[in-house]
């Protein structure tokens, strides 16, 4: 009797392992799916916050146009090259190159677009947007960076002008440590070798008539427009050389239109 009784008590300890074991489970597997349960939540709030800031922002869900409305567009872009033959234009593509050896060239990499004017064979290394346009409003926006010892050379254009052929022209010049100047006026210094964030919104006749330029997200010009003229824009590299070369690197450009500027 002692001995079944033994053997009654150790089963029924091993039964109420075996039970202890299983709730055991229970508890981690149900722990486990109420995590994973919670996990759509935190995404889902994340994905609210981006939709509200987008909201904010207009159409535009990326933070780096300036104002409230842009609508971000693509138009088509041309590659326009300068040679001893005078203007080349090429459809788009990654690299293009003219002169033999070569005078110029375009290289597109990873977002990053490089124009080169490499002898005086050449003074035009540029993006032409097929963007026309006479009423509303268009942003402008990119990175641009140059290094010594490029020395007045047009980096962005607003063509198009009722007394000759630009509306606004932004160049990079040598002096104080490589500057960039716009609008009449210088809008910064000491740019040699760094990147430099640069909007340029242009509202039309209808919408405000002026020209806004930011550096870095701070105003620095602010001009009349008073041409009513139907515009593109160009970027790049462009103008005499007066270098042995010159180098210029537009990142991340982007073009909006159907915004308000901020006041």
């Amino acid at each position: 009797m002692k001995i079944q009784a033994t053997t009654n008590n150790a089963m029924h300890l091993l039964w109420q392992l075996k039970s202890m074991l299983t709730l055991s489970v229970i508890i981690i597997l149900t722990g486990s799916c109420q995590k994973e349960a919670q996990a759509p939540d935190k995404s889902s709030a994340a994905l609210s916050l981006a939709q509200q800031t987008a909201n904010i922002n207009g159409d535009v869900t990326i933070a780096s146009a300036v104002g409230s409305g842009w609508v971000a567009y693509s138009p088509t872009k041309k590659i326009h090259l300068d040679d001893e033959n005078g203007l080349q234009i090429f459809n788009w593509t990654s690299y293009k190159s003219v002169g033999s050896p070569i005078c110029a060239d375009y290289r597109y990499d990873d977002g990053t677009e490089t124009f080169r004017i490499v002898n005086n064979k050449s003074n035009r290394s540029e993006i032409r947007l097929q963007n026309e346009y006479s009423t509303g409003s268009r942003q402008f926006e990119g990175y641009v960076t140059f290094n010594a010892p490029l020395d007045d050379e047009s980096l962005m254009q607003i063509f198009g002008s009722t007394e000759g052929a630009t509306q606004l022209m932004i160049r990079g010049y040598a002096a104080d440590g490589g500057s960039i100047r716009g609008a009449g006026q210088t809008l910064a210094t000491n740019v040699y070798g760094k990147e430099v964030h640069i909007n340029v919104i242009h509202l039309q006749e209808d919408k405000g008539n002026r020209i806004k330029i930011y550096i870095n997200g701070v105003k620095k010009a602010d001009i009349a427009d008073n041409e009513a003229v139907t515009n593109y824009m160009k970027y790049g590299n462009y103008g005499t050389l007066r270098t042995g070369t010159a180098t210029v690197k537009w990142r991340g450009v982007k073009v909006y239109r159907d915004g308000t500027a901020p006041n």
